[in-house]
């Protein structure tokens, strides 16, 4: 179940997803959690642009000052738009090329926007 892949990832991998996410200006990192591909950080900034209409949630996480914000897509919708793009599959990870670079100040701003829409 998708829940409880999501809960294992989180639990597991925080602390290796928010080092990925850190400096990551190139590329969107998703994971499989079986109906849904799921992106955090800078990653979901760039999955939320490409699907508006993706689904936003926030999560506490050890070491984490701030809100880790995740963006998730139907694992069908994913795969028919973004496979070209694979660039690693590795399991239920995957890497995906993106065209542009992230502007800083672009996704902080997208992170503040994501933050208070989903609090209040």
């Amino acid at each position: 179940p998708s829940g409880i892949r999501l809960q294992q990832l989180i639990q597991n991998q925080h602390k290796e997803i928010l080092v990925r996410e850190k400096n990551n200006d190139k590329f969107i990192h998703l994971y499989d959690i079986d109906a849904y591909w799921v992106a955090f950080e800078r990653s979901a900034f760039r999955l939320s642009d490409i699907f508006r209409q993706c689904e936003i949630t926030l999560f506490c996480v050890p070491s984490c000052p701030e809100y880790m914000v995740m963006a998730s897509v139907h694992a069908d919708e994913a795969e028919v738009c973004l496979s070209e793009f694979i660039i690693l599959h590795d399991g239920i990870y995957r890497k995906v090329w993106s065209e542009h670079s992230l502007p800083m100040g672009d996704y902080r701003h997208w992170h503040e926007r994501a933050v208070r829409s989903v609090l209040l």
